[in-house]
């Protein structure tokens, strides 16, 4: 409800400034959804979704209840994501993001997008996705085109910079990286390859 009002208010401001500066401009706004929206909970340490919230925005108090009960049994077994990094400061293996990610691939929901708000997790979530494929042979082709192409126009030196040379793999899996860390030629380049269908796991810093 405060989402929505947000946004509505957020509108209202847009139209009365483009008033001021244009012509008369009437704000409409809607609640219907083009794309239904559902809400799903996965308990860390679990091995499921969990439906909470259906498209008409119906609350399933039993559903919930459930992923409750489950995140109570886990308990200290599951940590979450946010301690899952090893005595030396690296990242475990296996995560509940990697859980999530993989379970929503098998249900053909793809794509997913991953917000962190650390470069750093960003990138190591992505990694984990590395033994994981989820593009065709067709789709790895194409993306290595496109990422050639656009890469073209950087320097020699810069051609051999570690984001450049070891983003692609994942590319080609169809798992992508995006934060203001990387080159702007390179966030471009997967940018379109997102818009494209080419990407199916995108882990965005926030």
């Amino acid at each position: 409800m405060y989402s929505c009002l947000l946004q509505f208010l957020i509108l209202r401001q847009f139209g009365d400034g483009f008033v001021t500066f244009h012509q008369l401009c009437h704000v409409v706004y809607t609640d219907n959804r083009p794309v239904p929206l559902q809400q799903y909970i996965f308990p860390a340490g679990g091995d499921g979704l969990h439906l909470v919230v259906v498209e008409n925005g119906n609350f399933l108090e039993d559903n919930f209840n459930t992923a409750m009960s489950v995140l109570q049994v886990a308990g200290g077994a599951a940590k979450g994501d946010s301690e899952m990094r090893g005595r030396k400061g690296g990242f475990k293996v296996s995560s509940n993001c990697y859980k999530i990610v993989k379970m929503i691939m098998t249900k053909n929901l793809a794509p997913v997008i991953v917000f962190s708000f650390s470069k750093k997790e960003c990138e190591a979530y992505a990694m984990q996705m590395a033994k994981l494929d989820f593009n065709t042979s067709d789709e790895k082709q194409l993306v290595e085109e496109v990422f050639q192409n656009a890469m073209n126009i950087l320097s020699d030196e810069d051609k051999k910079l570690p984001q450049v040379e070891h983003v692609l793999p994942l590319l080609k899996r169809g798992i992508g990286i995006h934060h203001s860390g990387l080159l702007p030629i390179l966030k471009e380049t997967i940018e379109i390859l997102f818009a494209e269908g080419l990407i199916k796991a995108f882990f965005i810093c926030y």
